[in-house]
């Protein structure tokens, strides 16, 4: 509950909407965007209308307060919906707003949508929408109405494939933008020549990048912290540059590709021959089936200084063997390991070194989650896993960690008895 106006009275107005700002942006607020076209919500769910109506005082102040009015979501695109929407924003003045919208008709409203987008600095938009050409209308918008773009997120769940088209993210145009998010646009591929320096995010999940095209956008933003990218199988490969270009990605803590069954296997190894990643805390090929090349990932390693920050690391699905011992060494700071979860086609092979080295911390000394596919020789992996264990309780200074989370999977005979007695004695392991 508000307090009482007669308490704020004293309270000069550059006083109470400080308050009323912070009342918006508290975290236990249950919005901060005012919802149209939602005609079951409460106006408790709206703190700027709350406050807005407590007196006329506050009102006034409020009404003047452009921090209140700059963020909204819009559910459906009627004539209704836009009118209100326009009535809310014009209280944010001058100030760059933030819009959603929840069900969006491109095709059949672009005018009447670039109109109203036209009519604001935009800080952030964001649209789920079944039709393929939003971005389509993006160029149509004036630079005043972009300059200030911080966060684009388009969320297409339509899953027709229409081709490649391709998307806009000009530096020049989008100076500011920072945060770039293309998720479910199963018909959509596309890139820009150019990109904005500031881009720190980029999910590109939605579109189906070449390897030249994903180098170009690395290469282009050495400020990029997190990109997420769904590479096509090698179809510009025999066109990449001679020499490869060397990108060295400072900042970068998070790097995940994906495939998709269409476009067969990811061309990993090739597209890892120019990067340095020294900076790299997650890296995960997660979907699809990955061209593998031991060689080149050790290459990778020794350029990012065998990733010191690197914790998570995931192999979904090699398409050759992957020597395990020479993989551990590359990645001595790692605490979580997930290699092919594909039972049938496991290529994942951990040899007596391995299991031994693994067993006494020389490998993966820091090691605490592994999830692995089929294993051939359980016996020598349960024992790898009890003498993990039984060291790391003995260890005095914290080499080996010990684990806190075992999968693996088996094709023959599953010791069923010493895998119970194993997790009665509290060693976290499971098979499937």
């Amino acid at each position: 509950m508000p307090p009482s106006p007669n308490i704020t009275s004293r309270l000069n107005d550059d006083v109470l909407r400080e308050i009323f700002i912070r009342c918006i942006y508290a975290p236990q607020n249950l919005s901060t965007c005012f919802v149209v076209g939602d005609s079951t919500s409460s106006i408790r769910n709206f703190p700027q209308l709350g406050v807005s109506r407590v007196s006329s005082s506050w009102r006034h102040v409020a009404l003047l307060t452009p921090q209140l009015w700059n963020n909204i979501m819009i559910l459906e695109i009627t004539n209704t919906n836009l009118s209100i929407a326009r009535e809310y924003l014009s209280r944010a003045n001058n100030l760059p707003v933030s819009i959603t919208f929840n069900q969006c008709e491109t095709d059949k409203r672009r005018s009447q949508l670039t109109d109203f987008l036209s009519s604001y600095r935009l800080r952030t938009l964001k649209v789920h929408t079944n039709a393929s050409s939003f971005h389509l209308l993006l160029p149509d918008l004036p630079q005043r109405s972009v300059a200030d773009l911080e966060s684009l997120m388009m969320f297409n769940q339509n899953i027709l494939d229409s081709g490649r088209e391709s998307i806009d993210l000009n530096g020049i145009r989008y100076p500011k933008l920072a945060h770039v998010s293309i998720t479910g646009v199963h018909e959509i591929s596309g890139y820009s020549t150019s990109y904005s320096t500031s881009l720190r995010i980029f999910d590109g999940t939605g579109l189906l990048m070449t390897v030249t095209e994903s180098w170009n956008l690395l290469s282009c933003c050495p400020s990029l912290e997190d990109v997420r990218l769904t590479i096509m199988r090698g179809v510009d490969i025999s066109r990449r540059p001679v020499p490869v270009p060397q990108i060295q990605l400072q900042h970068l803590r998070l790097l995940c590709l994906y495939s998709r069954p269409i476009i067969g296997e990811i061309p990993f190894s090739i597209f890892i021959e120019p990067l340095a990643l020294p900076a790299i805390e997650e890296l995960r090929v997660p979907i699809g089936r990955v061209a593998w090349s031991s060689t080149a990932f050790q290459s990778l390693a020794h350029r990012s200084n065998y990733f010191p920050r690197l914790r998570d690391f995931v192999l979904r699905d090699p398409t050759c063997v992957v020597d395990t011992s020479a993989l551990l060494k590359s990645m001595p700071s790692l605490k979580s390991m997930s290699l092919s979860l594909c039972i049938s086609s496991n290529l994942v092979v951990f040899d007596h070194l391995a299991l031994n080295s693994l067993a006494s911390g020389l490998l993966g000394p820091q090691l605490q989650s592994l999830s692995v596919g089929y294993i051939s020789n359980e016996g020598e992996f349960l024992d790898m896993v009890e003498s993990r264990m039984k060291n790391a309780q003995m260890s005095a200074d914290g080499v080996p960690a010990p684990f806190t989370k075992v999968e693996y999977c088996t094709l023959h005979y599953l010791d069923v008895a010493r895998l119970h007695d194993m997790q009665q004695r509290g060693i976290p392991i499971d098979a499937t």
